[in-house]
Formats: C-alpha cells, structure tokens, sequence
C-alpha cells in the first residue's frame, strides 16, 4: 500500500464528464491516489503549474485545442501521458506522439486497453523518478566536487599547499569535524576568496 506521500496524481482532461466517470475507478483500482479533471488544455496547464501530476489522460478532441499540443508539453515536464484518439487519425498521431514517450490507443478504448496502459504509466513514471533521484545525487556529487576542487587551488594559492596537501587538508577537516568535504570547501571559500 503506498503512502499519502507516494501516492501518485493522475490529471484527466476531457471535454465530456462521462470520461472521468468510467476511468476514475480503473486508476483507483490501479493505485492512483489523486485524481484530478480538465475540461480544456487551458484548464490543464493551469492544474500542472500549481499541482504535482505524475500522469495525464487525454481525451482528444478538447474544447479549446486538439489535445496533441497539451500531451508534448505534458511530456516535456515529465509527466506519463495517454492519449484517446479516433481511429481514423490513431496511426498518424501515435507517430508523431512516440518521440515524446506519450502512449496512444485508437478510440473507443477498451477496459482491458486501458488496465494495462496505466500500469505501463505507473511503470514509466517508477522509472522517471529513479531516474530524477540519481540525477540528482549526481548533480550534488558534482556541486561537491566543484567546491573541493576549488578550494584545493585556493588553499594551493594561499597558503603555499600542494595539491595533495590540500586535499588532505579537506578530508582531514571535514573527518575531524564529521560534516561533508563540500561544506569545509565552502568554508575555505569563504575565508580565502576576495
């Protein structure tokens, strides 16, 4: 059972109410904590600036703008989307949607579709926040690296310090007062930058 905090947020843009109706209780069924409606991409855009939405649900047409658009941008902030589109037009929009990761079924659609599309949402958004945590400790590691790297050439500079002794310096400081090398760079820093 997820927590509240893991809960995810799904968004269901649809002009018509009956869309909303009939998946709710799939994506309740498949875990989805949140769910959220949109009558509009306006009304979309407005949601996924002031609310965290993992995935989306479209069902094109909409009233203010086709849907396609919306499903790119939706894409582009990391958000797993699904879009419903008539058949006639299935082949040409799921082709031009696949670059952007954005899964495509053929209207109507039916429940056994839909089950195994929102387990492959909830796959792929597994998979973009392990994604987004490793890069995230990799741009921290890389910020701390940055500092030491830093404060080694002022120590070097300033107090006539090899290299080595100047790494060591930092190890030693940051061993001895058990805080992260980076924030004994940041303090060198400080104390010797002009």
């Amino acid at each position: 059972m997820l927590t509240e905090r893991q809960q995810l947020c799904a968004l269901i843009v649809s002009k018509s109410d009956r869309t909303p109706e009939a998946i709710g209780p799939i994506l309740t069924m498949n875990g989805i904590g949140k769910i959220l409606r949109a009558q509009s991409a306006g009304e979309a855009r407005r949601t996924v600036m002031s609310r965290v939405v993992d995935i989306a649900i479209i069902n094109t047409p909409l009233s203010d703008d086709f849907g396609i658009q919306l499903a790119i941008e939706l894409s582009e902030r990391n958000i797993c989307v699904l879009t419903f589109v008539k058949g006639d037009r299935y082949e040409q929009i799921a082709y031009k949607l696949e670059e952007y990761g954005v899964i495509t079924l053929a209207k109507p659609v039916d429940r056994a579709s839909l089950v195994i599309s929102v387990r492959m949402l909830k796959a792929m958004r597994a998979k973009l926040v392990k994604m987004e945590t490793q890069r995230s400790s990799l741009e921290s590691k890389m910020r701390e690296i940055r500092l030491v790297n830093r404060a080694k050439l002022l120590l070097v500079e300033r107090l006539s310090m090899t290299e080595e002794e100047a790494h060591r310096f930092i190890e030693k400081q940051a061993m001895d007062s058990c805080v992260k090398k980076g924030e004994i760079a940041e303090n060198i820093i400080k104390t010797y930058e002009i």
